[in-house]
């Protein structure tokens, strides 16, 4: 897929900057994971098989031009810059074999933890090019650990949602119901994310995933968790247990008019 095939009017807003954005191939909303909805990663809609991926991958037309990574430390000019060129476009043109073959939900196999080339991820497999990528075959052993850890990421998801709805459905005026699935739900994040980057927004992401399944319209999700959050979380930040505990509190508050 050559630049051409991108549309320019398909700009998404990079929640970092909060201005839209074609500069970088990455931002294209077809390989983002940024806005996915709990529709388009739902994992029991989508058929994977962790076993059958590394074959996966190395079928897709980017494996078979795989650039290899200058030597050196990331933080050399010559390895950052090929980084964020021939490294972030060879990235792009796999994120666009992965979405292509597996669905949307893939897109998400970069959401690295920290500063990666999405940031605030749950991913530990996956940095950027410039740390993530070496030789070869090495490179395609790390974009396949990343999309079986991503997909995992989504399975324990849905397995804590089924855990705490049923709790929710059968009495959705009960603020300590919400609290104890707030706090759960927080709690992972924290854990999976490290609070590294710009954390917050896939903590957002997850907690909205978790109120379309409780029935609450997409238009109450953040002014809820504006609401419960009130700006305390910090990038780079592990918020502590007391701010945990406080913002499971009035999320509980806040879901059930209280």
């Amino acid at each position: 897929m050559g630049e051409s095939d991108v549309d320019p009017s398909e700009a998404i807003v990079c929640p970092t900057c909060q201005t839209p954005t074609r500069t970088f191939r990455s931002y294209d909303p077809r390989i983002a994971p940024w806005y996915l909805t709990w529709a388009e990663v739902n994992p029991t809609l989508e058929p994977f098989d962790p076993d059958t991926t590394p074959a996966v991958i190395r079928s897709l037309p980017p494996a078979a031009a795989v650039p290899t990574r200058p030597p050196g430390r990331s933080g050399r000019p010559e390895v950052h810059r090929w980084g964020q060129q021939q490294g972030t476009r060879w990235a792009d043109e796999m994120s666009f074999a992965i979405v292509g073959h597996y669905g949307h939900w893939a897109s998400g196999w970069r959401w690295g933890v920290g500063e990666a080339d999405f940031g605030g991820g749950p991913v530990h497999a996956w940095c950027c090019p410039a740390d993530s990528m070496g030789d070869p075959e090495q490179a395609l052993s790390v974009v396949t650990e990343a999309l079986v850890e991503w997909r995992g990421w989504l399975e324990e998801l849905s397995e804590r949602f089924d855990r705490f709805l049923p709790l929710l459905l059968a009495d959705p005026t009960d603020p300590a119901a919400w609290e104890r699935a707030a706090l759960h739900l927080l709690t992972v994040v924290v854990d999976r994310t490290c609070a590294d980057g710009d954390w917050e927004w896939h903590c957002r992401q997850v907690f909205g995933w978790f109120l379309g399944l409780a029935g609450l319209p997409s238009e109450r999700h953040k002014p809820l968790l504006d609401q419960s959050i009130d700006g305390r979380f910090d990038d780079f930040v592990t918020p502590s247990n007391l701010l945990i505990q406080d913002v499971a509190e009035r999320f509980g508050r806040a879901a059930t008019g209280q």
